[in-house]
């Protein structure tokens, strides 16, 4: 059951100006309770979670363990300040921060800027973090009044309400003494670094727009980034298996073939194109040359080198042309035999259908077939009786066509 511990003092980090809450243990001589979020209710802070055993009261004494989480979240915080200093220095000033996502697994920071950012200024920001990082410069948090802040230059969050005392987070600075030398100071209340080194890296993953004039980037440090380099190396690595080619050689293995499969699919498309007019071309003259009883054309004949999508769009262009009409066609594909049959509406309800056509003459082919009275077809073992199978949809149709 779920439930919430309040202590009458805490370590644990509640959710707040983007960093979510901590979560971990509550130890007592009765029980442990399992925190999965910290929150806060005006000064309440409120351990939320379920007793994963024994039992809890008023009054006991307990122990608690923050996760080891908190390191992941404290690099992902101090480097979501970073980001910020590193995109006024690269967009500019104007830019402001709009909102932020701070957790264990990745960083996500909400700022104003009219356009996306370009390949180019995106290294620029990684760069600079990276520079930062590579210093291991010290990072300080003092408590101080709201004025002598303002007067150090803290930047503050846009639209947050503040008290007359602030904590200022200050990256460059050693101590309290030194907040001038830093270069970056902003308002925060959040988990931080002691210093930039702990970080061990960072990388934008992704920057997209979140509303007009507001951009996203989202960002990973430590265990995080470790992770998505080892599943971009584990694919590039089956890459180069697979293309047979060394890992640094796979992306101008993947462009050739790129450049390759485009050529491929434009001449197949060519080809595709002179079958298509070539398969009209024969339909044509098979409606030319075909019978006529009582005004129904029995269009009738075998088709050279097609596909079952280019017969059907010769077969919709003949029964425009014929008005009424009982097609079959039959063609050799992949080595297998196709059997295509259409009627007009006019001679369904006469009681010729297609799909009947169609299961009386599949076995000539050994195959089988069906579909609806409009159109109906059959794949078959044996291509070599197709014009056999012809030969017996021509005596089904004049023998139902004669009996009118």
């Amino acid at each position: 059951t779920k439930t919430g511990i309040v202590l009458d003092r805490t370590c644990f980090y509640a959710e707040a100006g983007g960093q979510v809450g901590d979560c971990g243990i509550i130890e007592s001589e009765n029980g442990q309770f399992t925190v999965e979020n910290t929150t806060k209710i005006t000064d309440c802070v409120i351990h939320q979670g379920e007793v994963s055993k024994g039992t809890f009261s008023i009054g006991d004494k307990v122990k608690a363990i923050v996760s080891k989480s908190r390191e992941s979240t404290k690099k992902n915080h101090t480097a979501t300040h970073l980001l910020q200093w590193a995109l006024r220095e690269v967009v500019g000033e104007s830019t402001a921060q709009r909102g932020s996502m701070v957790c264990p697994d990745y960083l996500r920071f909400d700022f104003t800027c009219p356009k996306a950012l370009n390949k180019e200024q995106i290294k620029k920001v990684e760069k600079l973090v990276r520079e930062k990082i590579a210093d291991d410069l010290p990072v300080t948090s003092v408590v101080m009044p709201r004025s002598e802040a303002d007067k150090l230059g803290a930047m503050a969050l846009f639209g947050e309400k503040y008290g007359d005392e602030v904590r200022v987070v200050a990256i460059g600075a050693a101590d309290k003494d030194h907040l001038h030398k830093a270069f970056s100071r902003e308002f925060c209340g959040g988990t931080h670094v002691d210093r930039l080194g702990s970080i061990g890296g960072f990388k934008i993953i992704k920057e997209e727009s979140v509303s007009a004039g507001v951009r996203r980037i989202t960002a990973l440090t430590g265990a995080g980034l470790a992770g998505y380099l080892e599943q971009r190396s584990d694919i590039i690595d089956k890459l180069s298996v697979t293309l047979k080619v060394p890992a640094e050689e796979v992306a101008e293995k993947v462009s050739r073939l790129i450049e390759e499969n485009k050529k491929l699919s434009k001449e197949l498309k060519s080809t595709s194109r002179q079958a298509s007019s070539g398969t009209m071309a024969e339909a044509k003259q098979l409606l030319d040359e075909c019978e006529k009883i009582s005004e129904t054309s029995v269009i009738i004949g075998r088709l050279s080198a097609t596909s079952i999508e280019q017969t059907r769009a010769a077969v919709d262009m003949l029964k425009k042309k014929a008005k009424s009409a009982a097609i079959v066609f039959g063609f050799a594909e992949n080595e297998k035999a196709a059997l295509l049959c259409a009627v007009t509406d006019d001679l369904i309800e006469a009681g010729l259908k297609a799909g009947d056509i169609i299961k009386q003459i599949a076995p000539v082919v050994d195959g089988r077939g069906g579909g609806r009275p409009q159109m109906a077809q059959a794949g078959g073992k044996n291509p070599e009786k197709i014009d056999d199978a012809l030969k017996k949809a021509s005596e089904i149709i004049k023998e139902k066509l004669a009996s009118r």
